[in-house]
């Protein structure tokens, strides 16, 4: 894989943490767009790996937005088309997925600084948010006359409810840290020094967690929310059934048995104690 230009990873075990640096402003394009998806491409297929973390190495912020200038410039050239043209453009895009429909695997937000627009569109498209107090989230989108184009209104409105979503989306406000924790915008605020060790706490459990029930976990929720209910519990069952037949969890329901089915030793026998 080419040399990174925007992004520096590390690896903690099972967990690979990426931090977005594009100072001043960490202003996000078609290239960090691009970068990202590319690691989190090579993070779906290594075994090795099973929690990312996406977060920043820019001081006192996470993701500004994204670069206006290139959307000003895609404005201008889409203007220069024709009705039928432009519906040929639209026709051929491909159809928007974000994170959640390239990898299987968990991907956490560690938003450690203020994030707004595309950036924030970006921090929702991740599993799970954590942001520190010092911290805000905002779609201001409508400041410059156009909706969120990233899934900021379709993510909102299935996490909070369209109500909500129209409030945050139409006055573009700033929600911070303690607020975003009561909507359900993130898991959890926390004060600046203690969001790294809070997230890799939270990582190191899901990491620990047997692989395949993770993994089909995340799809029964976030496919079943594009089905109708009886579709939904159609493929739930498919992926318990799945499970159920997977190797790692035929070991510890075998041994979880032997033991006498003592809830309390459960999660002791996933994490190996």
């Amino acid at each position: 894989m080419a040399e990174l230009k925007y992004f520096q990873v590390e690896t903690d075990g099972p967990i690979i943490i990426w931090k977005f640096h594009n100072p001043p402003k960490n202003l996000m394009n078609a290239e960090t767009a691009t970068e990202l998806r590319e690691q989190v491409g090579a993070f779906e297929i290594n075994p090795e790996l099973r929690v990312g973390i996406i977060t920043s190495a820019t001081p006192g912020l996470f993701i500004q937005h994204f670069d206006v200038s290139i959307l000003k410039d895609w404005g201008q050239a889409l203007n220069q088309l024709s009705k039928e043209d432009l519906a040929q453009y639209l026709a051929q895009l491909p159809t928007p997925e974000g994170f959640l429909g390239s990898t299987t695997k968990p991907i956490i937000c560690a938003i450690n600084g203020p994030v707004e627009g595309g950036g924030c569109e970006m921090a929702l498209e991740c599993d799970f948010r954590f942001i520190s107090r010092d911290s805000f989230m905002a779609q201001l989108e409508v400041y410059a006359g156009f909706p969120p184009g990233g899934g900021g209104t379709q993510r909102l409105a299935r996490l909070l409810g369209s109500a909500k979503a129209l409030e945050l989306c139409l006055t573009g406000r700033r929600v911070y840290a303690d607020e975003a924790e009561r909507l359900g915008l993130v898991v959890k605020a926390c004060d600046p020094h203690e969001l790294r060790s809070v997230v890799m706490a939270f990582a190191r459990e899901l990491a620990a967690k047997p692989r395949l029930g993770v993994i089909n976990i995340k799809k029964a929720i976030h496919k079943g929310l594009d089905m109708s209910l009886p579709e939904g519990l159609t493929l739930e069952r498919k992926l318990f059934i799945e499970c159920l037949q997977d190797s790692e969890s035929q070991e510890i329901m075998k041994f979880y048995v032997e033991l006498g089915q003592d809830r309390e030793i459960l999660s002791k026998i996933t994490k190996g104690e």
